[in-house]
């Protein structure tokens, strides 16, 4: 299995078993609500499922916020793009040539050069027109095989689905952390399927050295679901040098993952059968084991995704034309 499948199947394993945890979590504490409508907090359990239940809300707030800001950025794109298509350059069409693209390429006027594929069951590619002045023709059929790849992998699609778990996992920052890692490893893989066609690496790297001097200006917006000719160092590291990229995760964001899940695991248990157990202990032991602890971790990992979802969702892409 390619790298990039794995990335993606770890992704969404974890991100599924963390789900899970934390649903139990949020059915475990579901029957203190009237209670705690009815009656206020009363004790250090109340409390404990007030903050928990708080974080769950923002949690499907972010989840299903960014998932809808990811749509709505994708239309409005779409929208402005194709009020500027054009009809397919000759040397387009020449490129594209067996390569069983018929129908799914689009040119729009646009100086910047950039390619992308987008939308999500059937999945099309998007081409300017500086980046078609500025290939030669094998560089421009080197940029078609590069997002044939993600066109075929319907990896708009599949990006939509990772980062709405990263946003609505955001208590789990590692996952946020793994959707970039996956992001990286598509590009790479596409990468690598554009010069297994080519049969050399020539074509794609002249074409990324053609771009690269406008990298920074190219801005189609952080959560627009769309797979684009992004530039980046680790990009062309593996492309020229064949250097695999390792998988590195910040410490911070495992430490605090890895706490909000033993965390969220000691409240199911606490408040799914064990609170007889908890309940025997002295109040030293037990506030702290039962608030402080578990609360705590739970409450530093939200602030640390969450802070960092809230940056995407409130993102606004340049727009330049």
């Amino acid at each position: 299995m390619p790298r990039a499948d794995r990335a993606f199947a770890a992704l969404i394993a974890l991100a599924l078993a963390s789900g899970a945890v934390l649903i139990a979590l949020f059915l475990t504490l579901v029957p203190r609500v009237q209670h705690l409508l009815a009656r206020g907090a009363e004790d250090a359990a109340d409390v404990v499922a007030l903050v928990v239940l708080g974080l769950a809300f923002c949690g499907i707030a972010l989840g299903v916020g960014t998932l809808f800001r990811q749509l709505g950025a994708t239309a409005v794109l779409i929208r402005s793009l194709v009020s500027r298509k054009v009809r397919v350059p000759a040397r387009v069409r020449a490129a594209a040539s067996g390569l069983g693209l018929e129908g799914r390429v689009d040119v729009v006027v646009d100086d910047r050069p950039f390619s992308f594929c987008y939308w999500f069951l059937r999945p099309r590619i998007c081409l300017s027109t500086g980046l078609v002045r500025r290939l030669e023709r094998d560089e421009l059929r080197a940029v078609l095989l590069h997002e044939r790849y993600h066109l075929l992998h319907r990896d708009p699609l599949r990006l939509v689905v990772a980062r709405y778990f990263a946003a609505g996992l955001y208590v789990i920052p590692v996952v946020d952390e793994l959707v970039g890692f996956y992001t990286l490893e598509k590009e790479i893989a596409a990468d690598q399927e554009a010069v297994r066609a080519a049969g050399d690496v020539s074509a794609l790297a002249s074409a990324l050295y053609k771009v690269l001097p406008d990298a920074d200006e190219v801005s189609l917006g952080l959560l627009v679901p769309v797979s684009s000719l992004s530039v980046t160092e680790a990009r062309i590291e593996q492309l020229v040098a064949g250097r695999r990229i390792a998988l590195s995760l910040s410490p911070i964001s495992v430490a605090l993952s890895g706490g909000a899940l033993v965390a969220a695991t000691v409240l199911v248990a606490v408040q799914g059968g064990a609170s007889v157990f908890f309940a025997a202990l002295p109040p030293l032991v037990s506030v702290p084991t039962l608030l402080v602890g578990p609360a705590s971790l739970l409450f530093a990992a939200a602030v640390d995704g969450g802070l960092h979802q809230f940056r995407l969702v409130t993102h606004r892409p340049v727009a330049r034309s």
